[in-house]
């Protein structure tokens, strides 16, 4: 009996200790660094995201862009290729009181059916960025897209924004809506 309570107590703190992400956390094709909490909202106040919204984050991490646009009501989708962040971003969604909108999947960020989205907000590396272009470019005329740090290559922003406050080197935002000559 007491080798097994040893076996749980084990398996409970691996678990544990393997759930938590850390900044720069290797990744299939990126690392994680988290977007400073100023600039999630900055870039969905910069999308306009309001509770008719079906809002994707490709690469979602801990969750924190879908987790604030279902605290405006909207509805949304994470895409995490990391199981640790998967289970992360649940908690974090449960815990926020919005897991009935915000919802995680395990997948690859290039894999994604990201039709039904009406927004993206993005934090991936230009690369990344360049790779999904093609997607972007056939989602739907009027779908907001969104990127930290990293403009879309070959695409004119409509918007650019800073955030104020604590965002460390990540406080600049790009917005695009894919249709408008600004998307080319």
């Amino acid at each position: 009996m007491r080798n097994l309570a040893f076996g749980l107590l084990f398996a409970v703190f691996s678990f544990a200790s393997q759930a938590q992400p850390y900044v720069g956390q290797p990744g299939k094709d990126v690392v994680w660094v988290p977007t400073p909490e100023v600039l999630v909202e900055k870039m969905l106040d910069m999308a306009r995201v309001t509770k008719d919204d079906f809002v994707m984050d490709l690469g979602s991490g801990d969750g924190r862009n879908i987790i604030a646009a279902a605290k405006r009501g909207a509805r949304g989708l994470g895409v995490e290729y990391d199981q640790d962040l998967y289970r992360v971003a649940l908690k974090n969604a449960q815990d926020a009181g919005v897991a009935d909108r915000a919802r995680f999947v395990l997948g690859d960020m290039f894999e994604a059916d990201i039709s039904a989205a009406t927004v993206l907000a993005l934090f991936l590396l230009p690369d990344n960025l360049q790779k999904l272009k093609p997607k972007f470019e056939r989602l739907k005329p009027g779908t907001r897209i969104v990127t930290n740090g990293f403009p879309i290559d070959g695409w004119v922003a409509k918007e650019t924004g800073t955030a104020q406050g604590d965002c460390g080197s990540w406080c600049t935002a790009y917005f695009y809506v894919v249709g408008e000559s600004n998307a080319n």
